[in-house]
C-alpha cells in the first residue's frame, strides 16, 4: 500500500515538471493560449500555498498578460505576489508592462505606485520612480516626468525633458474673439485656412442676402437666410476656431512627447520575472496583439 502511494506521488510530480515545462517551452516561444492552459492544469497538481504554486500562478499570469486577457493576468499577478511575497514586485512590474504596452498608462503608474508605497530599497525606489516618470511623459504630464526623474536620482534625463523647447500653441480664447468679430479668422489662426475661409464666405455671403431680402421688404426670406445660415454658421465658426486652437495645442504637445521619448529609454517591464522563469517574454508578441486590440476598437 505504502509502495502504490509513492507511486502515485511520483507520478503526480512527473506530471507536474511534464506541464510546467510544457508551459515554458510554449510561453517562451510565444504560444501564450496554450501556455495558460498547462499553466493552470499544473495548479490542480501543486500545493495551493507553495513557492511552486506562486510562480506558477505567476506564469500563468504572464500567458494571460500576454494573451491580452489583462483582468485574468492581474488577478493571477496578484495572487502569485500575495502566495509569495518576493514575487510581487517582478509581478506588479510586468502587469505594468502590459498595461503600458497597451497604452494604459494610468493603471500602469498605478500598479508601479503600489509598490513604491511600500519598497524601502533606495535602488529599487529610484527604478520605480524613473519608470513612472516614462509613463507620465507618455502621458503628456511633462512636469510630473521631469519630477519623477529627479526623485530617481537622474537629473540628466530631468534635464533633457526641460530643455526641450516646447512647440507654438494657439489660444482657443484668442480664436474666440477673432471669430467672433469676423468669422473664420479664428479658424485660419488655428491653422484651418480653407475652413475659415469658407465660413467667412458663407457668413458673409448670407448676411449680404439677409440684407437684401430685408430691402426688398421680403422679411421672412431675411428671416430664414438669418436663422438657417447666418447664426449657424457664426456660432460654428467660433466653435470651431476653439477645437481646432485646441487640436493644435494637443499636436504640439504630443510632438514634444515624441521628441523627448526617442531620447529616453523604456523602462524593461519583463527584466525581473524574465529572470525568475529563466527565458524572455516575448514582447514582439505582446506588441502584435496590442496592435490588433487597438485597431479591433
Amino acid at each position: 500500500m505504502t509502495f502504490l502511494l509513492v507511486l502515485l506521488c511520483q507520478s503526480a510530480i512527473c506530471n507536474l515538471q511534464s506541464e510546467i515545462s510544457l508551459g515554458d517551452s510554449l510561453l517562451k516561444h510565444g504560444f501564450n493560449h496554450e501556455a495558460a492552459r498547462e499553466f493552470r492544469s499544473s495548479l490542480y497538481h501543486s500545493d495551493s500555498g507553495s513557492l511552486t504554486a506562486g510562480l506558477i500562478r505567476m506564469k500563468l499570469g504572464l500567458s494571460l498578460g500576454a494573451d491580452n486577457d489583462l483582468p485574468t493576468a492581474a488577478e493571477e499577478l496578484r495572487t502569485a505576489g500575495r502566495l509569495e511575497p518576493g514575487l510581487s514586485e517582478p509581478a506588479q512590474t510586468a502587469l505594468a508592462g502590459f498595461y503600458a504596452r497597451r497604452r494604459r498608462y494610468d493603471l500602469a503608474e498605478f500598479e508601479l505606485s503600489d509598490l513604491l508605497v511600500f519598497t524601502r530599497d533606495s535602488t529599487r525606489r529610484a527604478t520605480l520612480n524613473s519608470a513612472i516618470g516614462w509613463l507620465r511623459l507618455q502621458k503628456g504630464d511633462i512636469a510630473s516626468a521631469a519630477k519623477s526623474y529627479e526623485l530617481a536620482g537622474r537629473p540628466e534625463v530631468a534635464s533633457t525633458i526641460g530643455a526641450t523647447k516646447e512647440g507654438p500653441r494657439r489660444s482657443p480664447t484668442t480664436a474666440a474673439v477673432l471669430s467672433s468679430f469676423i468669422p473664420g479668422s479664428g479658424e485660419i489662426y488655428a491653422g484651418h485656412t480653407v475652413t475659415g475661409l469658407l465660413g467667412f464666405a458663407i457668413t458673409a455671403g448670407s448676411l449680404a442676402g439677409a440684407v437684401w431680402a430685408a430691402k426688398a421688404d421680403d422679411w421672412v426670406s431675411a428671416s430664414i437666410i438669418v436663422s438657417t445660415l447666418f447664426w449657424r454658421f457664426y456660432n460654428g465658426s467660433r466653435s470651431n476656431a476653439v477645437a481646432f486652437a485646441e487640436e493644435f495645442n494637443a499636436g504640439s504637445r504630443h510632438r514634444r512627447v515624441v521628441e523627448i521619448s526617442n531620447r529616453v529609454v523604456e523602462p524593461d517591464w519583463f527584466r525581473e520575472a524574465d529572470s525568475l522563469t529563466g527565458y524572455s517574454l516575448r514582447p514582439d508578441t505582446v506588441s502584435v496583439e496590442n496592435d490588433k486590440v487597438e485597431k479591433g476598437k
